[in-house]
């Protein structure tokens, strides 16, 4: 009799244990859906511009403008050529490819999630004249906010001008090297930006 209360509770506890690990990985997947699809507002930023510069890239390998030579395919890039070939010649590769439409989707969804969280509840208009008239550029010269804030304007603003320069004059827009020298840029920029607000809170 003891022995079958005994298992009476063990099976009891063990279902317990399992219905518990189950809520938590249910609890673990919520979370995180809900950080990717109603992101904060940093996370919510680096979508919308990732996004637009992922919609720019698409639009200039349709153009054929994206590399000298070749035409780069999504597919292939982004599965490491798992699937096909991630460059072809200009000559002979096809203009516009299934991998064409499930990129430009997908970046496309990226700056729409952006977008609408940056956007909440105001109004689209507003927000992107906000955006268009920040005064951003005053804190490249504004020593008050500190120079951590300047250096890291003046950092972010020369990884921009930088890749669009080279993307422009030369057609470097997928340019490991190019690519390399403006993500250190932009981030230093971040970083020394990031620093000068701790600093002020301080």
């Amino acid at each position: 009799m003891n022995w079958t209360f005994l298992t009476l509770a063990r099976l009891l506890t063990a279902s317990k244990v399992a219905r518990r690990m189950s809520d938590d990985g249910e609890n673990a997947q919520n979370r995180l859906g809900t950080i990717l699809f109603n992101p904060s507002n940093t996370l919510a930023t680096w979508y919308f511009w990732l996004g637009l510069l992922g919609l720019m890239l698409a639009v200039l390998n349709i153009m054929g403008v994206i590399h000298p030579t070749y035409r780069l395919s999504w597919g292939g890039l982004l599965t490491f050529e798992y699937t096909n070939a991630a460059f072809g010649d200009k000559e002979g590769a096809a203009a516009f490819v299934a991998s064409d439409a499930i990129f430009i989707a997908a970046v496309g969804g990226l700056t729409f999630l952006g977008a609408r969280n940056l956007i909440g509840d105001g109004d689209v208009v507003e927000w992107f004249k906000n955006m268009v008239t920040n005064d951003w550029y005053n804190d490249l010269l504004d020593s008050e906010g500190g120079w951590s804030l300047v250096l890291g304007t003046w950092s972010m603003l020369s990884s921009i001008v930088f890749y669009f320069y080279w993307g422009i004059m030369h057609m470097a827009w997928i340019d490991p090297g190019v690519y390399s020298i403006a993500i250190a840029l932009m981030a230093s920029g971040i970083v020394l930006r990031m620093l000068s607000s701790v600093e002020d809170d301080e």
